[in-house]
């Protein structure tokens, strides 16, 4: 699912951390425009911020179209619970095959995302084996 590139950048920026002279100001703003990252509740985006795997989670979610999708009552990861921030999200990423989570059955969602672990889930949402 590839969403249509961003071609005007906003005067006004969505995030009050963030100007048009800010790197990347452009695809942020996209970002926001497409809904895939809300920012922070004080009006900020923390650009140079790490990106957890929960957050990861609501990106790719949101990035496929927030999917009709009912969660499980009890959660697929061992240190994931369901009245977690972003849980319906990582949930769905099992539940479609793009994240399986670590051997020893957790998420570890406040982890910093590694880049060899993001490449594989986009690979994942690409290639599907469901």
């Amino acid at each position: 699912v590839l969403l249509r590139r961003y071609d005007t950048t906003p005067a006004v920026s969505p995030f009050r951390d963030i100007t048009p002279s800010t790197m990347y100001y452009k695809e942020m703003c996209w970002l926001s425009s497409k809904g895939i990252a809300t920012g922070w509740p004080d009006g900020t985006y923390r650009p140079l911020d790490n990106v957890n795997r929960d957050a990861m989670a609501a990106f790719m979610y949101r990035y496929n179209g927030s999917p009709a999708y009912q969660a499980p009552g009890s959660s697929p990861f061992s240190d994931v619970v369901t009245s977690q921030l972003f849980y319906k999200e990582m949930a769905w990423m099992q539940s479609q095959g793009l994240s399986t989570g670590w051997p020893d059955g957790t998420y570890r969602p406040v982890t910093a995302i590694a880049r060899d672990a993001m490449a594989a889930f986009l690979y994942r949402m690409e290639n599907p084996t469901k």
